[in-house]
């Protein structure tokens, strides 16, 4: 392996403002940033950020970036700040902005937010959430990374995320979708949203709940599952003439351990992942087709769905180089090297067991040395 990794670093998260990161041809060394779990974490809470260093190609002792808190002192049953939930995003090679909204600043090891909200965007110095809560209310808000303060947005007509306001009833044995109308009573605008995916392999059976996204302020699309949970029939509806369309369905869809959900990627592209693997959806044509490898960068690609055997098959442009149990969104790759926890599979249960990556030049797996705790996420490469 080279010594210095070069060129352009993919950091795999949304596709949004703070998704895909490009850092150019610089010639610099880089690090893995890998969160894990405290060795007495029952007990303490904590998680602790190390940043690996890569030196001629290989991994070297863990650097301590921060120790967080994962439970408030005064929410006991609320998580805090946490790596392990959601998907992390990179922005401009410094700073985590967490699954569930903390912020923290890698270069200073400092945490700048511990506040928990949705992110939605980054835009220049600014981080924008959206808040929707049942004590605290409905509003954005933006965290100035300059100034290194929260604020909310008192303009009542920004809006940052496209659409109305819905919920998703799963009172209900076939689900329903509301509109909330402002100022207006609620409305009933899909009376059957079927029965919902296969909640048997999630650890919190409460968290199951079925996603939809928003593809305009008037349209947009859900899956909805069949009383077996493993048919699913994308549909797009107009939240303004209660029009549904579908779009395409999904057949055989196995339980996993995990909520279904709609994401783009760098293209631009709808995409639905469930059980079953990746799927393009195209609302225009009305098509929901699979997609069988995701590109996670620098010519690294992986299936996108499990297999029950031996997970997901690993490639290089077109040839294979392996193949692990693994979350597509815990793999992170730079020029010539592909990093990810992988998991031992037992009865559908996934158990992490450590960090593998693979160097090009050496064409081999191997597995960096970790000895302060238990993964709790790979979160990408930063050049240093």
């Amino acid at each position: 392996m080279n010594k210095f990794f070069k060129a352009i670093i993919l950091v795999f998260s949304l596709p949004a403002t703070c998704g895909f990161i490009a850092i150019k041809n610089t010639g610099s060394n880089f690090a893995l940033l890998i969160a894990l779990h405290d060795q007495q974490a029952a007990s303490t809470k904590l998680q602790h950020l190390f940043a690996y260093h890569f030196v001629s190609g290989n991994p070297q002792a863990g650097e301590k970036i921060v120790t967080v808190k994962t439970q408030s002192e005064k929410e006991k049953n609320a998580s805090y700040i946490r790596f392990d939930l959601g998907e992390n995003k990179m922005y401009r090679n410094r700073y985590i902005i967490t699954g569930i909204g903390n912020i923290i600043d890698v270069k200073n090891k400092k945490i700048l937010l511990d506040q928990k909200d949705q992110f939605i965007k980054c835009a220049g110095d600014s981080v924008v959430f959206y808040t929707n809560d049942i004590f605290r209310g409905k509003f954005y808000s933006y965290f100035n990374l300059k100034t290194e303060q929260y604020n909310r947005i008192n303009d009542l007509l920004y809006k940052a995320i496209p659409g109305k306001d819905i919920e998703v009833d799963q009172s209900t044995n076939n689900f329903k979708i509301w509109l909330y109308p402002p100022s207006a009573s609620k409305v009933l605008l899909v009376k059957d949203a079927g029965y919902g995916e296969d909640a048997t392999l999630l650890t919190d059976k409460k968290s199951a709940r079925t996603p939809y996204m928003w593809i305009d302020n008037s349209n947009f699309i859900y899956p909805n599952y069949s009383q077996q949970h493993n048919f699913a029939t994308i549909y797009k509806v107009n939240a303004d003439t209660k029009l549904a369309e579908m779009l395409g369905s999904i057949e055989d869809i196995p339980s996993v351990s995990f909520n279904s959900y709609f994401t783009k990627d760098n293209l631009g592209n709808i995409l639905y992942v469930c059980g079953k693997g990746q799927f393009v959806v195209d609302a225009k044509k009305k098509k929901v087709t699979a997609q069988n490898f995701i590109d996670v960068g620098n010519g690294f690609f992986i299936s996108s769905a499990d297999n029950p055997t031996y997970g997901r098959i690993i490639k290089y442009n077109d040839v294979e180089i392996g193949k692990y149990f693994c979350d597509p969104k815990n793999v992170k790759s730079a020029p010539g090297v592909l990093a990810f926890c992988y998991d031992m599979v037992v009865n559908g249960e996934r158990y992490p067991q450590g960090v593998t990556y693979y160097a090009l030049n050496a064409k081999k797996w191997k597995e960096i040395p970790i000895t302060e705790g238990d993964v709790a996420s790979v979160i990408g490469f930063i050049e240093e």
